[in-house]
């Protein structure tokens, strides 16, 4: 017992040794900085393999989700060959995340699902990176600083990787980044049932575990002791079904802020951020706060037109607030309290957030809407610019900078404002509806009408529209609407909003079931295997959602992936476009129907409610 103790310290020292020998050089070490390996392995471009291409586009949308670190701009870049002759991707400490071929070939090996492990790969390596944990890195040039000592791989260099492979702190290092590349991927989009389920029908770790195995180096012999990769993704499914069951409280306060019900959207947010205090949650919540704001602003001041500029938080308070019953925590507070309260933690979150990443320009531009409605006109002027210097054409922040100069006495930096956000984005209303208020209350009233008229042929069936209508006379009748026709009952392969649980068919599948609770209200959530998910309380059926990868339509013939002039066509304008961090939701509330569309078209899915 004794020797093989002295040789286990034996062997560390020497493992220890490599690392230092590698830490000696770290400062100038050039394969830590993302030009090193332009210069020396060639980019797979996305003129020769068309998954490059999707690459980089999986990668900015988690990125638009996870954030980044400040000062360090993450940067993908994929090589044609395997470095080391391993497919495992690494993050660098410039921000570089480093793909190879290889690693494209394991995730699209079943072409369907390769998006979506894509997905869970790169927001792993994030992960890392936002940790600032370089093991991979560390441990490979160990690899290579020992082979340069002896070319022949010898029991030394099979220690090392032998220990890597089993030390506490590498398999803690692992699991933190598959929870997290879990989080990121789930809340961007992507479909983590691609990874592994519970019917063992998908095993994903197996396939990757097996080939990052390090034993895969040239010349070095398997370690028997060393787990399996199907041991390896039995012990990590459990750990994987607690994140997946927590993501769908995130998903049910998705869900209540589609459907307009902001009050059970933050107790959902709420119960997630314990899991999860990142900013996209934090954003989430202000954002539901912040619409509870205006609605108890529009009480409050008991006039419809109470806001006279139309803001880029895409809200529309006069159209769910007459379903809403709204109250306060013990049914004594006033609006105006409500509605200070509100906002005042809309601003506290979003702040929040913003602090969490830096670079979160959405955040910016939703706090300068709500420090306007706390009549502090310079402040959200400074935020509003803030958002600009990160994202300069941005035209929701354009548009609500210019309110904001308004409200400051800046007519001609409003008109400015206004009419770049216009010339950026032809087909959003809100700087047209704006302009033509400048005009209005400067008493220009050929103008005004002039850009009210334009603002009409955009937006002829929301409340913003009426108000138009009312301000010019000969203007255009409104066009007959999709919610002034006789609607048809919206329904997922037969089964409506108010049906019981039991009345959906066995064809389904058997759901996997998990459960939340809000408001001491039980609520449970089954995912079907064709792609549905039901939300039900006391086992009537309360909404229902349709997932990636559902082949059917809609009432009026819509399916994922129609394009938003088709959903425009066949349903009208939305009573209410909600800016999401990965696209838009559209919300029809008469017809109790929200699509999510990114890049104008429905992706991933749309809701019942």
């Amino acid at each position: 017992m004794r020797m093989r103790g002295l040789h286990r310290h034996s062997s560390l020292a020497i493992a220890v040794l490599v690392l230092m020998a590698w830490a000696t050089t770290v400062v100038a070490n050039p394969k830590e900085r993302l030009e090193y390996w332009r210069q020396n392995y060639p980019e797979l471009l996305s003129t020769e393999d068309p998954r490059a291409a999707q690459a980089h586009a999986i990668f900015h949308r988690l990125l638009h989700t996870a954030g980044q670190k400040p000062g360090v701009m993450p940067r993908l870049y994929i090589t044609r060959s395997d470095p080391w002759n391993i497919s495992a991707p690494f993050a660098l400490p410039d921000g570089g995340i480093i793909l190879s071929k290889g690693a494209l070939d394991i995730c699209y090996h079943e072409p369907a699902r390769g998006d979506d492990r894509l997905a869970f790969v790169l927001a792993h390596e994030l992960a890392h990176q936002f940790k600032d944990d370089f093991w991979h890195m560390k441990f490979f040039q160990a690899i290579e600083a020992s082979k340069v000592q002896s070319p022949q791989p010898t029991a030394d260099l099979e220690e090392i990787l032998r220990m890597a492979r089993l030390t506490d702190d590498v398999q803690a290092k692992e699991l933190y980044a598959d929870k997290y590349g879990i989080l990121y991927a789930s809340m961007a989009g992507f479909n983590t049932n691609a990874i592994v389920t519970e019917d063992n029908t998908v095993n994903f770790f197996q396939d990757w575990v097996r080939a990052l195995d390090p034993s895969r180096i040239r010349g070095v012999r398997t370690d028997r002791s060393h787990p399996s990769p199907q041991q390896r993704a039995e012990a990590i499914k459990a750990h994987l079904r607690q994140i997946l069951d927590k993501m769908e409280v995130f998903n049910v306060g998705l869900w209540f802020y589609r459907a307009g019900d902001y009050q059970k959207a933050i107790l959902a947010f709420e119960d997630f951020l314990q899991f999860f205090p990142s900013r996209e949650v934090y954003h989430n919540l202000a954002t539901s706060h912040h619409q509870l704001a205006l609605q108890y602003y529009q009480l409050w001041k008991q006039d419809a037109w109470a806001l006279p500029f139309k803001l880029s938080l895409a809200i529309d308070p006069m159209a769910r607030a007459g379903k809403i019953a709204l109250r306060g925590g013990d049914g004594t507070a006033k609006p105006a309290e409500l509605f200070h309260t509100h906002l005042d933690k809309a601003i506290e979150f979003y702040r929040t957030a913003i602090s969490l990443d830096p670079t979160y320009a959405l955040a910016y531009s939703n706090l300068g809407c709500a420090l306007m409605m706390q009549e502090d006109w310079y402040k959200a002027i400074a935020t509003l610019q803030d958002a600009l210097k990160i994202v300069p054409n941005f035209p929701q922040a354009l548009n609500n900078l210019g309110v904001a100069f308004f409200y400051a006495e800046n007519s001609r930096q409003a008109k400015a404002h206004l009419t770049r956000a216009s010339e950026l984005a032809p087909t959003y209303g809100a700087p047209l509806f704006n302009l033509g208020q400048l005009a209005h209350d400067a008493h220009q009233e050929a103008e005004a009408q002039r850009y009210w008229l334009a603002y009409l042929q955009l937006d002829p069936g929301s409340p913003w529209a009426d108000r138009v209508r009312q301000k010019v006379p000969q203007a255009l009748s409104p066009p007959q609407m999709a919610s002034a026709v006789p609607q048809t009952p919206e329904a997922v392969m037969g089964v409506a909003v108010a049906a019981f649980a039991d009345e959906v068919p066995a064809s389904w599948g058997k759901p996997r079931m998990s459960q939340l609770t809000l408001e001491a209200q039980p609520f449970k959530i089954a995912r079907y295997p064709s792609v549905v998910m039901t939300l039900s309380r006391h086992d009537e059926i309360v909404m229902i959602t349709v997932l990636d990868g559902y082949k059917g339509k809609s009432a009026k013939g819509i399916a994922l992936g129609s394009s938003a002039q088709e959903v425009l066509t066949h349903y009208g304008r939305p009573a209410q476009i909600l800016e999401m961090t990965q696209g838009e939701s559209w919300v029809y509330a008469a017809q109790g129907i929200a699509f999510q569309l990114r890049d104008h078209q429905v992706v991933t899915s749309w809701q019942l409610f």
